[in-house]
């Protein structure tokens, strides 16, 4: 279980960069509209990872030593997963949507996610082998420098990614009443959960009944 926490953890940290990425190119393009639209729907997770992280502190164990860094290392690869899926999302769009992009990988798209895959899924497989199942000094080293190469891939998905959201950014365009129904409707999201997650997490436990 620590293992898949590190790389959801990675994942999300991941997601709230480009996201925050995205919400100031798109305030930098002049469509504050939309970018409020992104910051609204960025508050959501946001505020629900907050709200579970403050309340559940005092019972988290406190990782300490080699396994900080095992977890550290692991969630590299969640970063790279969110920046490879950020660009297959807006290659979708750049691609199929607009029609104003091409796939330069030889396999043409979409097979040319297989590619980036081809590389992900057994890094992360050995990744994992070499930090939580040997936990040697050797192995750990050993998943340093797999861990900055996976960065780097995952860089380059991310400025692909960006990019492509460029393309998202030149041709988004919605009506009127449909952007003020967009609203309205994530900021009535954002006012719910909190109040209905405050609710589930904070449930009375049933009591045990007396013998």
């Amino acid at each position: 279980m620590g293992s898949l926490k590190s790389l959801g953890e990675g994942f999300l940290a991941a997601t709230g960069l480009i996201w925050s990425f995205n919400i100031a190119a798109l305030f930098r393009s002049g469509d504050a509209w939309l970018a409020t639209l992104y910051l609204l729907i960025l508050t959501i997770p946001v505020s629900t990872l907050l709200y579970l992280k403050l309340k559940n502190k005092k019972s988290q164990a406190t990782l300490e030593g080699w396994e900080k860094w095992r977890s550290l290392l692991f969630s590299v690869q969640g970063a790279a997963l969110a920046f490879w899926a950020f660009d297959i999302v807006t290659t979708f769009y750049a691609i199929n949507v607009t029609g104003l992009a091409v796939e330069l990988n030889p396999l043409g798209w979409p097979l040319g996610i297989l590619g980036a895959f081809a590389y992900y899924g057994p890094t992360m497989v050995f990744s994992y082998v070499l930090l939580f199942k040997i936990k040697e000094g050797v192995a750990f080293y050993g998943a340093v420098p797999l861990a900055l190469v996976t960065l780097g891939m995952g860089a380059m998905n991310l400025l692909a990614g960006a990019q492509n959201f460029q393309v998202f950014v030149d041709t988004a365009a919605l009506a009127v009443g449909v952007r003020f129904g967009l609203l309205a409707v994530v900021g009535t999201v954002c006012l719910i959960v909190p109040f209905a997650l405050k609710k589930t997490v904070t449930q009375p436990k049933p009591l045990c009944p007396n013998v």
